[in-house]
């Protein structure tokens, strides 16, 4: 077999133009047509120096040496560790530049799936910064102290960090006081090289609306010791501590957080307040991470449903709920479905706690569920799906299809299996109606969520298609 000769070499310096960024947010230099470089930290336009730090037979990987030339979208957040962690690699980007990136993005994955659909402008925030109300970061003993932040970009040394920017900065400061207890104690950190130690990650939750804090220490072993004055520490230093939870998740699980809890101290669970709406928050509740604009998301795609009283709605992936009980005053039923068995005890415990009588969560797959309503001839008039990043099933999308909806209403985390699903459910019939909606919920990061409305065709339009 003939030796394959890639156009650059491991270590090589080059002068390049940066030609686009990447959907994860690395830049994109083309060495050949079809042979890139990604590069940190790069915006497109900008004429820039790059040493090589990795190669294969597709693509590679290299670093800014030098900047000859700056793109005036570049603006300097100080924050360099961020780029080198890979957890804000758009810190250095001006927040206008970013949403119009993430509706080009949106658009430009939508055209490559064959759908030519409107993308409306990236509703943005007004403040795009120290936002999340949730966040897990891991800990590990470096330099002879238990050192908290997030792992460079493909290596186990551990970047150093206090100010995360993203986070509500209470949260920040809860880590560092945690942190600092753990070192008090000696207690041990999982090392990723050795493959021992006990606390992996801190995970803290704080409610924006009702300050309430939880702090989970997550462990790779059973116990930690010193466990009572390590209590009594965090709940002396943190006045907003309303649950102390020790969850036990093994690396050999391959998870960051197991079902397995422990309520240390408190509650087990802290609440909030959604659209007027209060929901109780678990260690393993899904609850969107930026509670400013996940208002401004489901406000928006109810609207979009253009909702009746007369409508029977299904939720799918419903969580704990917060889609369905927002929207529930102004259908006629609300039928939910998740298969996490504690966000659906959540969601049921939700429903009474807003006094909602006209929602029922199940717990099932919703694959599986989807049929069980097709078979029973149940049809609503509107299916909500937020999924995980994978996206739907063909199976959902048939399940879906089946029953008839007149509207369905995809809300995605993801845009890359959101345009595969779109093209999907255009071709089992239905229409996107009107534009597709980003929304920034993840604001210096390459994420972006979206809304996209598929109203069914009429039996003439099917026909003549």
């Amino acid at each position: 077999m003939p030796r394959t000769i890639l156009p650059v070499k491991l270590h090589e310096q080059l002068t390049v133009t940066v030609d686009d960024i990447r959907i994860d947010g690395m830049g994109i230099v083309q060495i050949t047509p079809t042979y890139p470089l990604y590069v940190a930290d790069a915006l497109p336009g900008e004429k820039i120096v790059i040493a090589v730090t990795q190669v294969d037979k597709f693509s590679g990987y290299a670093r800014v040496v030098t900047r000859l030339t700056v793109s005036d979208q570049r603006e300097n957040s100080q924050r360099q560790y961020l780029i080198d962690a890979g957890t804000a690699p758009l810190v250095n980007m001006k927040y206008q530049a970013q949403l119009d990136l993430k509706r080009t993005q949106v658009q430009r994955l939508l055209a490559q799936q064959g759908l030519d659909v409107p993308v409306a402008p990236t509703i943005g925030m007004a403040d795009p910064t120290y936002y999340r109300n949730k966040t897990i970061v891991p800990v590990k003993w470096q330099d002879g102290h238990l050192t908290s932040g997030f792992y460079r970009r493909g290596t186990h040394d551990l970047v150093p960090m206090t100010d995360y920017f993203v986070n509500d900065a209470k949260i920040d400061q809860a880590i560092v006081v945690v942190r600092d207890i753990l070192e008090k104690y000696q207690v041990t950190a999982f090392d990723p090289d050795q493959q021992v130690g006990a606390i992996r990650y801190i995970m803290v939750r704080r409610g924006y609306y009702s300050h309430e804090l939880m702090v989970v220490l997550v462990s790779n072993d059973p116990t930690i010791p010193n466990e009572a004055a390590i209590i009594a520490d965090v709940q002396a230093a943190l006045p907003e501590l309303k649950s102390f939870i020790f969850n036990l998740s093994p690396k050999k699980d391959f998870v960051l957080l197991s079902p397995n809890n422990r309520t240390l101290w408190g509650e087990a669970a802290i609440h909030d307040t959604l659209l007027g709406y209060e929901f109780i928050i678990g260690p393993n509740s899904f609850y969107q991470v930026n509670p400013q604009t996940t208002e401004v998301l489901y406000d928006l795609a109810a609207q979009k449903a253009d909702l009746k009283p007369t409508d029977t709605i299904i939720d799918a992936y419903s969580g704990i709920g917060t889609i369905g009980i927002t929207v529930a005053n102004r259908v006629k039923q609300v039928l939910g479905v998740e298969v996490v068995p504690g966000a659906v005890a959540d969601a049921q415990y939700n429903m009474r706690r807003n006094q909602i009588t006209n929602a029922t969560y199940l717990l099932a797959d919703a694959p599986e569920q989807f049929k069980v309503w097709e078979q029973a001839n149940l049809k609503p008039e509107v299916v909500f799906v937020d999924p995980p990043r994978r996206g739907l099933t063909t199976e959902l999308i048939r399940a879906t299809v089946e029953m008839g909806p007149t509207r369905i209403v995809y809300i995605s985390c993801n845009p890359v299996t959101m345009a595969r699903d779109a093209a999907e459910i255009v071709q089992q019939g239905y229409t996107i109606d009107g534009a597709v909606q980003p929304v920034d919920q993840f604001p210096q990061t390459s994420h972006v969520e979206t809304i996209t409305v598929f109203k069914k065709n009429s039996l003439s339009q099917q026909a003549v298609e």
